[in-house]
């Protein structure tokens, strides 16, 4: 219990970059494809694409986490690798939240998968399945090359030298990522009724703002601490602002679902 009271900053910013990553060009363009086929197929499983893919995905992330946090604990690592790993993240969340900004300005539909396509086997991508999907997502795991994941990695080894916390970071970041892709593939499935993708488009624009905001607000605190210590928030305060933020995520999924639901009625 102590290790999480401890890390709770951490972990909200883990959550941040889950959702974040969610949101990836490739991520959205297999789950939309995979749930259109599926849907076309009259397969029960196409609202749950997102789910199988993100979970498989997750899988691996927090694997990975593991394995790098048990090769930082027993072995050598130079001072700088620490520093690094503790700012790494922030600086990856500024990176993140300037790509946003451009993104959203220019409202840039870049849907390519880039290398990844070169890697998914062919039969995965001829007879989709629940299986297949899910295999597709443990895939996409082994390639951490976006900054979200980068940076999750970065603080899920940073945190602690505890093991348990990569395992808890690795599954945090999973829930952000699990989440959005389950509420894209089950609306996706539900809105292929009425032939209306322009509210996930809309929910996608208002859930990146939100996120974009939270990318610079993070590491410019991280910074302002650095050189005002006692800029510093308790651990209460910490904690009300991530579920402030976690309320308005919610509200929003909540709005696209009711809003679902009237239209399809």
């Amino acid at each position: 219990m102590e290790l999480l009271n401890n890390n709770l900053s951490a972990l909200l910013i883990l959550f941040i970059l889950g959702l974040r990553h969610g949101l990836d060009p490739d991520h959205i363009t297999v789950i939309d494809n995979y749930t259109y086929r599926l849907y076309e197929n009259k397969n029960t499983w196409s609202r749950w694409v997102g789910t199988l893919f993100t979970l498989g995905h997750g899988i691996m992330v927090t694997l990975i986490a593991l394995i790098l946090s048990y090769l930082k604990n027993n072995f050598q690592v130079p001072i700088w690798v620490d520093w690094v790993l503790n700012w790494l993240p922030m600086f990856l969340l500024l990176i993140i939240g300037i790509g946003n900004i451009n993104s959203l300005i220019y409202s840039r539909k870049n849907n390519s998968l880039g290398l990844k396509k070169y890697l998914i086997p062919k039969f995965l991508d001829k007879k989709v399945s629940p299986i297949t999907v899910f295999i597709t997502g443990i895939i996409f795991g082994f390639i951490f090359d976006t900054s979200s994941q980068i940076a999750a990695f970065g603080l899920a080894i940073s945190g602690t030298n505890h093991w348990l916390f990569s395992v808890i970071g690795g599954i945090v970041f999973s829930i952000g990522l699990i989440f959005t892709g389950t509420i894209d593939s089950y609306l996706l499935s539900k809105l292929l009724k009425t032939f209306d993708r322009t509210k996930i488009q809309k929910h996608r624009f208002k859930l990146n703002i939100l996120i974009t905001i939270m990318c610079f607000i993070i590491p410019i605190y991280k910074i302002a601490t650095v050189f005002k210590p006692n800029m510093e928030l308790s651990d209460l305060e910490n904690n009300l602002i991530g579920l402030g933020f976690l309320g308005i995520i919610l509200i929003l999924y909540f709005d696209l679902y009711l809003r679902s639901k009237k239209q399809i009625k």
